[in-house]
């Protein structure tokens, strides 16, 4: 009501307005002719009135008429305005397609709805955080379609440059329809927030990405920071074998004292002796883990937890934390995906009057270690890469100009972190994934993480693994990160198993190079580890 009441009183100031002009320019004319003034400024004066009113004949037109129009609109409104259909056709994008570039399996397409051509995102909201689509789509800022808008407009052809309304070029992603539907139908059974990320380990392209999160939020997997928990042991075990300590064993008390505190086993579990790096990985044992960095400390130095850090990807500091986003972490060719998506570094922080205590936290992934799902997601995938770790990528270009990587630990200490990872789903703390994907030929490793929060009911929960295939080679990671999962060991490695058993029922996932490289399991270790 009140907008009427605003359109028409706007109306009559217009009528106003318009009405006194041409009523001092008539005036004007009359005068004008009396005193015989110059011809030209006469005529110039008469069209000028003829044309004021031509225009306040139409708009009184258009008042009088109002009601007729009002309904000729509706009676349209069926087939569309043709100026939205205009405004459409002029930004009419290229089709975003998956991992096998078939029509059928596009990610963003157009299609018929209501009986009109509109942009249909088929994966719904299992794409919405980052392909797209889904609910709030207009105020979604972090997605593949409006960060890739420009090339997704650009003409298909020379031919096509001079067209009014170009078809738009197809973009083709690394991800997967299929996996990624698969595993936002897993988190979404949890009823939690979370996310989950398969990734390619020989080509480092992003297979699966689901995650939570409304319209107004950065992709979950990407942008979120959150403590790591006891996922994070698989560094302390890495420096470990990287430093050449040899394989041994250690006690795994239930608690152990770091100077004016405490640090417990999850559930106080107590084993009289262990095998090191590998048992502690297997029964994810706290103290042994607290044990191994202060002993390493003392044998090696800070600065050498500082230099291997760093080389794993982990982004070390002193006092303030670091703010500016690592240079290059993407395999991409579109510096506006690099500049938005770019996740936060993961941060450890050293600083040189740490207690025992904080360094034992660090060593367990709490305190001040802050990390991403897809952080780990590369870190993993420079351990099936046989310690070679390639810039994640989503743009199937992009695979074919891919570097030879940066290798980040010895092969012999990848070979290791796998085979431990292994006994940890074989008889550890993620037996339950197991059972399934028993009978498929895959196989599965990992460690499971379940982090301490301040002040939330329930702490987060992780899996960070790797997948193998028939031929015993790692194949994809797998990153599970529920907030307020509970215990890693449950719903994040039951996920964790599903996705194994629909993976290894899918056609091989085929992209550049995928295939050619992994390191297979059983190949014998240096070390001696198991």
């Amino acid at each position: 009501m009140l907008e009427t009441v605003l359109n028409w009183i706007l109306r009559g100031v217009v009528i106003a307005f318009g009405a006194g002009a041409l009523i001092a320019l008539a005036r004007w004319v009359r005068a004008a002719i009396r005193e015989r003034r110059e011809r030209w400024a006469i005529r110039l004066a008469l069209g000028m009135l003829v044309l004021a009113a031509l225009y306040a004949w139409g708009h009184a037109r258009l008042l009088w008429n109002a009601e007729e129009i009002t309904e000729g609109r509706m009676a349209w409104r069926r087939w569309g305005d043709p100026r939205e259909a205009e405004r459409a056709r002029g930004d009419v994008r290229g089709w975003i397609l998956d991992c096998t570039g078939e029509d059928e399996r596009a990610l963003a397409r157009y299609g018929l709805r209501d009986g009109e051509v509109q942009r249909v995102y088929p994966l719904g909201e299992a794409g919405a955080n980052l392909v797209g689509g889904g609910r709030g789509a207009e105020d979604r800022d972090y997605t593949v379609e409006r960060l890739f808008a420009s090339r997704l407009r650009e003409p298909r052809t020379f031919g096509e440059q001079s067209e009014l309304h170009a078809v738009g070029t197809d973009l083709r992603l690394t991800l997967c329809a299929a996996p990624t539907r698969a595993a936002y139908q897993l988190l979404d059974a949890t009823n939690l927030k979370g996310a989950i990320i398969v990734q390619d380990v020989q080509t480092g392209s992003l297979i699966a990405y689901a995650a939570s999160g409304g319209p107004e939020d950065p992709p979950f997997g990407i942008k979120r920071y959150a403590p790591p928990g006891s996922v994070f042991k698989l560094a302390v075990a890495a420096l470990w074998w990287e430093s050449g300590l040899p394989d041994t064993r250690m006690p795994c008390p239930p608690s152990i004292q770091t100077g004016n505190a405490r640090i417990r086993n999850f559930e106080s579990h107590e084993y009289a002796s262990i095998s090191i790096p590998t048992g502690m990985l297997r029964v994810s044992c706290n103290t042994a883990a607290v044990r191994m960095a202060l002993e390493m400390r003392e044998r090696l130095g800070v600065d050498a937890f500082r230099d291997a850090y760093q080389r794993f990807g982990f982004v070390t500091y002193g006092e303030g934390p670091p703010s500016a986003a690592e240079p290059d972490f993407w395999n991409t060719g579109n510096p506006a995906w690099a500049r938005r998506m770019t996740p936060p570094p993961v941060r450890v922080r050293f600083a040189p009057r740490f207690t025992a205590h904080e360094w034992g936290q660090i060593a367990i992934g709490q305190g001040p270690v802050d990390v991403t799902p897809l952080a780990i997601s590369r870190f993993l995938q420079a351990i099936g890469n046989g310690g070679v770790m390639l810039p994640p990528t989503l743009e199937w270009d992009q695979l074919e100009e891919r570097g030879a990587g940066r290798r980040i630990m010895k092969e012999t200490t990848a070979r290791n972190l796998q085979e431990a990872m292994l006994t940890v789903v074989d008889s550890g703390t993620a037996q339950l994934a197991k059972a399934r994907f028993a009978n498929t030929g895959w196989d599965l490793g990992g460690k499971t993480g379940t982090a301490d929060v301040a002040n939330a009911p329930r702490p987060d929960a992780w899996f960070a693994g790797l997948m193998y295939g028939p031929d015993g080679r790692a194949r994809y990671t797998i990153v599970v990160y529920l907030q307020r999962g509970g215990q890693g060991g449950r719903a994040p490695a039951t996920i964790a198993g599903e996705m194994t058993k629909f993976m290894a029922q899918q056609p091989q996932m085929v992209t550049p190079g995928s295939g050619e490289g992994g390191v297979p399991r059983g190949t014998a270790m240096a070390g001696g580890a198991r």
